[in-house]
């Protein structure tokens, strides 16, 4: 399964509601999103916490208000596109209820229990169950979101085999490892242990052609035109 990753970023700003449109109507069957949390406690699409990187904003989205970010422009990199940071919730209430997306919890605290407890909610709220996968590098945001609500299916973003201690602790139902670093150790891992794997970022046809053949579950890329090449 092929996730657009931040939605379809060849076509619209990353995370942005038009991303995500362009998703769907190009026919993909899944996107992956980031989510952090305002000030106030509104769980947002954005994959940074500073605003200077993708807005027009300044300053970290956590130190900010939702009312406050209401006017940001997150299309600022695509000319004179304006587009404004979605809410999760008002995504998820758009999404056809049975398209996939893989939420992608960013916190800036190891112990940041409040974003993963309301993110469990927003999807318990919209009864997404069944086509919603929880992932994060947090492992004790995995955890929580477990704690909460079980049937949640959840994966653990691995970056740096030596966190991979990490994912028994997670108590995660996928594998999510960096294209650079799955290698055939991790998929053998994973098939003992009865995991399922999604690998990000994949943009290549013979990477795409590598995992595929190797058994992976999904792939998230920013690419999705690239067809799958064996060489």
């Amino acid at each position: 399964m092929l996730f657009g990753h931040r939605g379809l970023l060849n076509e619209a700003p990353e995370n942005t509601q038009s991303a995500y449109e362009a998703a769907v109507s190009a026919g993909l069957p899944a996107i992956e999103l980031d989510v952090v949390q305002t000030k106030d406690g509104e769980i947002i699409c954005s994959h940074n916490f500073d605003l200077e990187r993708e807005t027009d904003g300044l300053g970290y989205i956590f130190n900010k208000t939702w009312p406050e970010l209401k006017n940001v422009n997150a299309g600022v990199h695509h000319g004179e596109q304006r587009e404004p940071i979605p809410r999760l919730i008002d995504i998820l209430r758009w999404l056809p209820t049975d398209y996939i997306v893989n939420i992608e919890i960013k916190t800036h605290k190891l112990f940041d229990i409040s974003t993963p407890i309301k993110v469990a909610k927003i999807i318990q709220q919209k009864n997404r169950y069944k086509t919603t996968i929880v992932s994060s590098f947090n492992p004790v945001s995995l955890r929580i979101v477990k704690n909460i609500a079980p049937k949640i299916v959840t994966g653990f973003l691995l970056e740096n085999v030596h966190l991979l201690s990490f994912m028994s602790f997670s108590k995660a139902n996928f594998l999510h490892p960096r294209a650079d670093v799955f290698n055939n150790q991790i998929m053998d891992y994973c098939d003992r242990h009865n995991l399922g794997t999604k690998i990000w970022t994949v943009n290549t046809g013979p990477g795409m052609a590598f995992l595929i053949r190797r058994g992976a579950g999904g792939i998230i890329t920013d690419h999705p035109e690239v067809k799958p090449i064996e060489i």
